[in-house]
């Protein structure tokens, strides 16, 4: 191993830095009050020092009563070690895992979700360090480290501002991930200056994040990589949708002479859907760029097709597809030409977004039947965070929003009215489900619902949702909505036997 950690510290002057995970728990961050902590997707995030936290808890009994500022959903088991900890207040919160949407649906911490460019604007400009807390320690994952600054893995995430705001910084240094220096594009947007990226793979920043020597505390090796993510493979009824989403991206290639231009831009998003996009888009009839939050490893190997290059703030990997990312790892130097890894800030930038002619797949937990989209509840039930989707969504030439038309228990996912909206129908070109989709461009609100409920619904829900759009065009307004109608509609989802 100290061969291996002399090749990734280049700079020798931090090797007197390196330790073990349990001494740098309790030399720097036992009594902390704000800690920042890297990863999204399940890709990126610390491993061994979570851990150590965990396991100084248990031992000591003294929880950190901690804010934790995070970057996105992690894996399942720093999750299941947050839990442990003592955690008071989370930014934003992901709940990548069933233990931690227990504890923030039973109100055991406080939370907040929001917009990520948002999120990374407020971090620079200490809207939400002044009010609650300013970050003690960011305890971040790196593959290197040089005299320059830190060689980030396959997240970016918002490591950038991280290390600018925190008062000192733990790498936590993987062992077991391929030293990636040359994939990541490091640029941090300041006010009234334009972000000077007009295609997909121009690189404007520096290949590492630079941090200032005094305020790396520790380095500690890790030699566990990513574990449990937050997604599942998907199954049938995925690839339904996947079907037509290809369906309406075919007809689309056909009538729209921009998707042939060379500013065609998607973002798949994150999950199921989005990664069995990636067998798929070869059929699509036009060639395109990924410019996105996220992207799975399964897009790497489009990059032999009709994608021409890759940008986003992490490569994650669903499970079954472990063997990509070692391909990955090991042929790392052939991609650094063709993938970008950038901050959170830029990759999600509608400023940039608004560029292209940018095509966006979102997934959701349920739409209505004016086109409202609910991506984070059920019912009153948090379920996920709400991510980049509204950063991509406003900014887009095309925003799709993909779903299977049912849940796995048979509840329909298109509804009367949904129980929270994240994107608004003004944001909402396409609804897409296993059973067709609808385009929404240019429809009045009813036109909206007759279109979604014919195209997009399950066959077993259809009479009761004209049963409602019935009952509301009796009404007057331009969008009638019927409210005891609407919760009539649920009732009896729980009624019926």
């Amino acid at each position: 191993m100290l061969d291996e950690l002399r090749s990734r510290v280049k700079d020798v002057d931090l090797m007197d830095k390196v330790m073990d995970a349990e001494d740098a728990v309790k030399k720097f961050v036992a009594g902390s009050k704000a800690i920042a902590i890297s990863g999204m997707t399940g890709t990126g995030y610390p491993k061994v020092v979570p851990m150590a936290m965990s396991e100084y808890v248990e031992r000591t009994g003294e929880k950190f009563d901690v804010v934790v500022y995070g970057a996105g959903t992690v894996g399942v088991d720093l999750e299941e070690y947050l839990s442990r900890i003592g955690v008071r207040r989370r930014f934003p919160i992901g709940a990548s895992a069933e233990v931690t949407r227990k504890l923030v649906n039973s109100r055991e911490f406080e939370a907040y979700d929001m917009w990520l460019t948002e999120y990374s604007r407020w971090l620079r400009d200490d809207v939400l360090t002044r009010r609650f807390s300013g970050i003690d320690i960011a305890i971040v994952e790196a593959t290197g480290v040089t005299e320059e600054g830190l060689v980030l893995g396959a997240s970016v995430d918002a490591i950038p501002v991280f290390i600018e705001k925190a008062r000192g910084v733990i790498v936590e240094l993987s062992l077991v991930k391929p030293y990636m220096l040359g994939l990541h594009d490091i640029y941090v947007p300041k006010i009234n200056e334009v972000i000077p990226v007009r295609s997909v793979l121009d690189r404007i920043g520096d290949r590492v994040v630079k941090v200032p020597k005094s305020k790396v505390m520790a380095v500690v090796p890790s030699t566990i990589d990513d574990q449990r993510g937050a997604y599942s493979p998907g199954g049938d009824i995925d690839r339904r949708v996947v079907e037509n989403i290809v369906d309406f991206l075919s007809k689309e290639a056909s009538e729209d002479p921009n998707l042939r231009t060379d500013y065609v831009t998607l973002q798949p998003a994150a999950g199921p859907i989005a990664s069995l996009l990636a067998d798929r888009i070869h059929e699509i009839g036009f060639s395109l760029s990924i410019w996105g939050e996220v992207a799975s490893v399964r897009w790497l190997k489009t990059l032999s097709g009709n994608v021409k290059a890759i940008s986003g703030s992490a490569i994650y990997t669903l499970p079954g597809d472990e063997r990509l990312r070692e391909e990955f790892y090991e042929n790392i130097d052939e991609f650094e030409d063709r993938v970008v890894l950038r901050p959170q800030a830029i990759s999600n930038s509608p400023e940039i977004i608004s560029r292209f002619y940018h095509i966006n797949v979102q997934q959701a937990i349920e739409v209505d039947v004016y086109g409202q989209v609910n991506i984070t509840y059920i019912g009153d039930r948090f379920i996920v965070g709400v991510g980049g989707s509204g950063d991509h969504a406003k900014a887009s030439y095309t925003t799709i929003v993909a779903l299977p038309s049912i849940t796995g228990s048979g509840l329909p996912r298109v509804v009367p009215l949904v129980y929270h909206v994240d994107l608004v129908d003004h944001d909402v070109d396409i609804i897409v489900t296993d059973q067709g989709w609808a385009d929404l461009r240019g429809l009045s609100p009813l036109e909206k619902a007759r279109a979604i409920i014919e195209e997009c619904a399950h066959p077993s829900y259809k009479d009761m949702l004209w049963d409602y759009l019935e009952t509301v065009v009796k009404k007057t307004g331009h969008r009638p909505v019927d409210l005891r109608k609407a919760v009539e509609f649920r009732e009896k989802l729980f009624t019926s036997g």
